[in-house]
């Protein structure tokens, strides 16, 4: 990894470590993964009230269900 990094240590049940060592599963990069999914969701819905915000003042200028009938009729 090129980026600087932090330690972080997990505890979890002796249970949960054998199956995962048994299942050949590479906990660090699991418990990376998640993290950075759960980051990155966590950033994207602290977005949601400025895309909310924005929505409310755009106008639509095309009414879908007009079209989408045609095409269905067409078939």
């Amino acid at each position: 990894m090129t980026e600087d990094t932090a330690i972080i240590t997990v505890r979890v049940p002796k249970k949960v470590k054998i199956a995962m060592n048994k299942a050949n599963i590479n906990i660090s990069k699991e418990i990376r993964d998640y993290l950075e999914a759960k980051t990155r969701s966590l950033e994207l819905y602290a977005l949601l009230p400025e895309i909310s915000k924005r929505a409310k003042n755009r106008k639509v200028t095309l009414n879908s269900t007009r079209i989408i009938r045609k095409y269905r009729d067409s078939r």
